[in-house]
């Protein structure tokens, strides 16, 4: 008798699967407006705010003297390039592989146009400032949003003074610490700066963004104050629903979006200890993605030792005005 386990000329057995788990999504580059083409490196345009006045009556006969002008200040940042450069040798090219009809050329090149993809969310969503290529080290770069929101001058191109993001709208406490309360604050300091309510939409880290899912549960406790809060169940759905995914506020509607790009190192990509603890609350008409190159592939001429391709994108991360905007940096 013949026992498969002494058997010798077996094939091999393959399912016609390549498994990868991970999302493409990336929910800011997806939602964000775009813009024009920059004509150049370094873009630029310009940000104002109505004048604060008295409004006191003027004395009958008063002849006018003295005259007023709102000015306008220039905000700037550069674009860059991101790319990433798939290859395969001769051989590898020619080999057949197990659910790759198109080959491991053309496999390659998809995987690369989603690492380009994640890779301008990444920067997007950074804490990166922008830089000046300086011919050795360091190539031209564009900020991040969260160098954008922020209380302090940026060391490259800053944002005006008077311009920048209140301190009131930036959190950078525990996320055990964070709650409805500080939450709330930030918004009316928010509508504050805007003068009115307006929509906004939230990039959370999956951390904090179960924080926000909290609030159907916890209700702080205040001396003096009774709890009216209810949290209603339909039995009948035999569903579950535990999560939070829109604010609708005195101060405006918040959507919230989970994100898994936030606050990531910028050499490796790799996730920080603020990437799924952090978040930016924008308006989105006041926030841009302008491509300079959109995303492209461009193959390489054969020289013999296999197929070679570049795949590529120049862009710029705009941020229009950030006096509304609000960021939570937690990274405990």
């Amino acid at each position: 008798m013949a026992f498969e386990a002494e058997q010798t000329g077996k094939r091999q057995s393959w399912a016609n699967i390549i498994a990868n788990i991970q999302s493409q999504a990336t929910p800011f580059t997806s939602m964000v407006e775009k813009r024009a083409k920059p004509s150049q490196v370094l873009h630029s345009w310009q940000v104002k705010k109505y004048p604060e006045t008295g409004h006191a009556g003027v004395l009958d006969g008063q002849d006018a003297t003295s005259f007023d002008s709102n000015p306008r200040k220039l905000i700037q940042c550069n674009g860059q390039k991101t790319w990433r450069k798939p290859g395969v040798s001769d051989f590898a090219d020619e080999a057949e592989i197990v659910a790759l009809e198109k080959g491991e050329m053309a496999e390659q090149i998809a995987d690369a146009l989603v690492a380009v993809k994640w890779q301008i969310e990444k920067r997007c969503l950074s804490a990166e400032d922008t830089k000046n290529d300086d011919g050795t080290s360091v190539g031209n770069e564009t900020r991040g949003g969260f160098s954008w929101v922020n209380n302090t001058a940026q060391t490259l191109y800053p944002v005006p003074d008077g311009f920048r993001t209140p301190a009131a709208q930036i959190y950078s406490g525990t996320l055990a610490n964070f709650g409805e309360n500080a939450f709330l604050a930030m918004c009316r300091s928010s509508y504050k700066q805007r003068k009115g309510p307006f929509k906004m939409n939230a990039f959370l880290g999956i951390d904090l963004k179960a924080a926000f899912s909290d609030f159907t549960k916890y209700v702080d406790n205040v001396t003096g104050k009774t709890p009216v809060r209810q949290f209603r169940q339909d039995g009948a759905s035999e569903t579950f629903v535990f999560t939070v995914d829109k604010l609708v506020l005195d101060t405006g509607d918040v959507d919230l979006h989970p994100s898994s790009f936030l606050y990531t190192d910028s050499k490796t990509g790799n996730d920080t200890a603020y990437t799924h603890r952090s978040g930016l609350v924008l308006d989105m008409d006041m926030v841009g993605l302008a491509y300079t190159r959109m995303p492209r592939v461009v193959k390489l001429p054969y020289q013999g030792g296999g197929q070679k391709a570049i795949v590529d994108a120049i862009f710029l991360n705009m941020f229009d005005n950030v006096l509304g905007a609000l960021a939570l940096t937690i990274n405990s």
